[in-house]
């Protein structure tokens, strides 16, 4: 016997949006059809099984929603934690699940400047390898407000900090290539953007610039990031400290090869990171 049938489900359910605040998104989904059914007990099937499926779509629409929601409300209490964006879901980033209980030795300000310092360094690495050129921070646009940071902040860092092609002439890197776009993790919901890959010693490495190296959050950074889709060829890990602490202004590269062991560092931090905030 067939027989006209609307069924309709639904979801509703609650998010913390800040102390004292919630959100009550809600969905409902509904849909039309035709059935032939011979028993009663073939017509409940069938509309349990449609209702199921109208519930799965309407509980996946709250749970994307629920995640941005989670993600608006943690950058609202911590300026420090940033996240990227990818087909409407939110990825934390890899730095920020690294450093989210960190202690700074320092203060925000003095913080911001010395982010600065390394911002202008990486631009610098990134225009050589795009260009060979090792341009002045002064010629690249994109440096202005990290420039005035470091001139014009109380510790007056030098924006002239490092020396890549020095560096380049004493320990060879091949087939250099920025990353221009960040990188995304899909099973363990985290992104973030490398600083560059090359060949070293005739084995793909991820390298990263470091203004001052802590061997094991660099680790667990580029270990995090070799896991994300696109660098399953990366064999090796590799930390560059660029600054003037030295008259070369460069020091000899760390390297790393187990990188399983520093992802499963990663993924302790990663856990921490989803029981504290809720992504």
């Amino acid at each position: 016997m067939k027989r006209k049938l609307k069924i309709s489900s639904g979801f509703t359910g609650v998010v913390a949006t800040g102390s004292y605040e919630n959100a009550r998104p809600a969905f409902s989904a509904e849909q039309e059809f035709e059935v032939d059914c011979e028993t009663q007990e073939e017509l409940k099937f069938v509309i349990e099984e449609v209702q199921s499926q109208l519930h799965l779509i309407c509980f996946e629409k709250f749970k994307a929603v629920e995640q941005q929601m989670i993600a608006e409300r943690i950058q609202k209490e911590r300026k420090d934690i940033r996240f990227y964006e990818k087909d409407g879901v939110k990825y934390p980033s890899v730095t920020s699940i690294i450093n989210f209980d960190s202690d700074f030795f320092c203060t925000e300000t003095e913080l911001q400047q010395y982010a600065s310092q390394s911002n202008i360094t990486h631009a610098r690495v990134a225009e050589f390898i795009k260009s060979g050129k090792w341009v002045e921070p002064k010629e690249l646009s994109d440096c202005w407000t990290d420039i005035v940071i470091c001139t014009k902040g109380d510790l007056q860092l030098d924006i002239d900090a490092g020396d890549f092609p020095g560096f380049l002439k004493k320990y060879q890197l091949d087939k250099m290539k920025n990353f221009d776009e960040p990188v995304f993790n899909e099973e363990y919901l985290f992104a973030g953007t490398p600083d560059f890959e090359a060949i070293s010693d005739k084995v793909p490495t991820l390298v990263d610039v470091k203004r001052t190296i802590d061997k094991i959050k660099l680790f667990m950074q580029t270990a995090a990031y070799s896991k994300c889709k696109g660098l399953e060829h990366i064999k090796q890990l590799m930390g560059i400290e660029l600054n003037n602490k030295t008259a070369q202004q460069f020091s000899k590269p760390v390297i790393e090869t187990r990188i399983d062991n520093y992802f499963n560092m990663f993924l302790q931090k990663r856990k921490a990171f989803k029981a504290r905030y809720g992504i």
